[in-house]
């Protein structure tokens, strides 16, 4: 935490010691709450730049995601305003965007840095990191250095996922974890990921039961189950950075009549809790789901 700024907030201390549930059992991962917080972190220049702050925790590691504010405390730009003229011909504005600007100004306040904010986030999450193989496309000369796409070079918490021990997803092809039906539309999604410096969310499945080592039973794409997640994904300098979050176990899937497997998807009455757009995006205190965040003190 040496780049940050300003003092945790006092409820830091506690958030990630492991707490018993009711029945006196420790609480699962699965269940671990994520947390909101603003902060001012330290830039390579010497200077500081206020973050909205999110964490969750898996079972061995805390994943930080950090949304950046480089204008001044909150400064907004391309602001919606309405105007309206009342019975004397007066013109008034309506800013639309009062009440998230009003809160995103006092978030730059020493007091309003100092607060947290949890929600329970109840689906497993797990993150991966893959090469980077335009670089390896480069110095290779070769369009094909992995015709089955990037390999994971890191992974953590992926057994809450899928039946795959995360020593093994070493080196491994990330696109092979993949339902078939699904393995060109993440391709493209990793070509726009690369191309780009925004962080980007997408939804597909992976197999539930993946041909990871030889040897293993063989479950075939037809009778494997399929694990919907929801993913927020970057391009850094070392290749992708992947953020998976469960949101369901989708049955073997069916064909469509042209012999294709159909994509899985979920209920569209699913409780799934806050997605990770959501957790990234949402102000608490302006928040549209308000009951789904908790003021820690």
């Amino acid at each position: 935490m040496d780049f940050v700024a300003d003092p945790l907030p006092e409820a830091y201390k506690e958030i990630y010691k492991r707490r018993s549930t009711d029945n006196g059992e420790l609480e699962d991962e699965d269940d671990a709450d994520v947390y909101c917080w603003y902060t001012n972190l330290k830039n390579s220049s010497g200077g500081t730049v206020l973050h909205k702050m999110v964490s969750m925790k898996t079972d061995d590691m805390v994943i930080f995601a950090g949304t950046a504010y480089p204008e001044a405390s909150y400064r907004i730009h391309n602001e919606l305003i309405v105007q309206k003229i009342d019975s004397k011909g007066v013109k008034q504005d309506l800013n639309v965007t009062q009440k998230m600007m009003s809160a995103r100004h006092r978030r730059g306040t020493e007091g309003e840095r100092n607060v947290m904010y949890r929600t329970r986030n109840r689906q497993a999450k797990a993150a991966f990191i893959l090469e980077n193989q335009q670089t390896l496309t480069e110095a290779n000369s070769s369009p094909d250095v992995h015709v089955t796409g990037p390999l994971i070079t890191f992974s953590t918490n992926a057994n809450h996922l899928i039946e795959a021990d995360m020593s093994d997803l070493v080196s491994y092809p990330f696109l092979k974890l993949v339902s078939p039906e699904d393995v060109l539309y993440v391709s493209k999604y990793f070509e726009r990921l690369i191309g780009s410096t925004d962080v980007m969310f997408e939804r597909f499945s992976l197999l539930y039961q993946p041909h990871v080592i030889d040897g293993d039973i063989v479950v075939s794409d037809e009778d494997n189950q399929r694990v919907v997640v929801e993913c927020l994904g970057s391009a850094v300098a070392d290749g992708v950075v992947l953020l998976l979050r469960k949101l369901c176990i989708a049955p073997p899937p069916k064909r469509d009549t042209m012999g294709n497997f159909i994509r899985a998807t979920i209920a569209p009455d699913s409780d799934n809790g806050l997605s990770l757009f959501e957790l990234l995006s949402d102000d608490p205190s302006t928040s549209e789901a308000p009951d789904r965040w908790t003021l820690m003190n």
